[in-house]
């Protein structure tokens, strides 16, 4: 049950995260997108720190690192759908937007601007971690991690080709990446030595 749960949870966030792009007005998220966003959030945390758990059995401080920067993207992807949609029920520009977040300089870092990279820096490191422990091929890691490279880009220059590159790339990583989930539930075949593992 929490297998399907995790598969379900790692389809249903890229997914619903790629739709929100296409509901954006002009370069901005507007009201439907950032709701359809902050879902996006909450359906795929769960399947994520499903993985890093996985990843934990294999080494418990490389597992543990992960979840917390995994909960880190999930804080910045609330941060920022939210900030989407006040700013359209608000009818707030993005530059005055900005200039009142530069106000609160310390607040906004902790809301905004330090826990926003943690989404690419979390999926950069699942990438890695993925490939380093063997529990998914090489190219699934190497995919995660091109589109961490990828999302962010996308985000900044807020370009809508670039930005359903970059979610398709997501998509494809994390389609992958649900099926093996599915199929192995992740869990190493081989054991290694206690000092390893530790």
């Amino acid at each position: 049950m929490i297998r399907h749960l995790h598969f379900l949870s790692l389809l249903a966030g890229p997914l619903l995260g790629a739709t929100a792009t296409f509901l954006w007005e002009s370069d901005r998220y507007g009201t439907t997108a950032s709701v359809v966003l902050m879902i996006s959030t909450v359906a795929w945390i769960y399947g994520i720190l499903g993985v890093w758990e996985r990843i934990a059995a294999w080494k418990p401080w490389v597992g543990g690192a992960g979840i917390l920067l995994a909960l880190a993207g999930f804080a910045g992807g609330m941060a920022f759908s939210l900030q989407g949609f006040f700013e359209a029920i608000f009818a707030i520009p993005g530059p005055e937007s900005l200039e009142a977040a530069a106000a609160h300089p310390v607040a906004s870092a902790f809301v905004l601007w330090l826990p926003g990279p943690a989404f690419p820096l979390s999926l950069c490191a699942l990438g890695i971690a993925l490939a380093w422990s063997r529990l998914a091929p090489v190219w699934l890691g190497g995919l995660l991690i091109l589109a961490s490279v990828a999302f962010p880009l996308s985000r900044i220059t807020r370009t809508a080709p670039v930005a359903h590159a970059a979610d398709l790339l997501i998509l494809a990583a994390f389609t992958a990446l649900a099926l093996l989930y599915l199929r192995t539930d992740l869990r190493r075949t081989t054991t290694e030595p206690a000092f390893a593992a530790a």
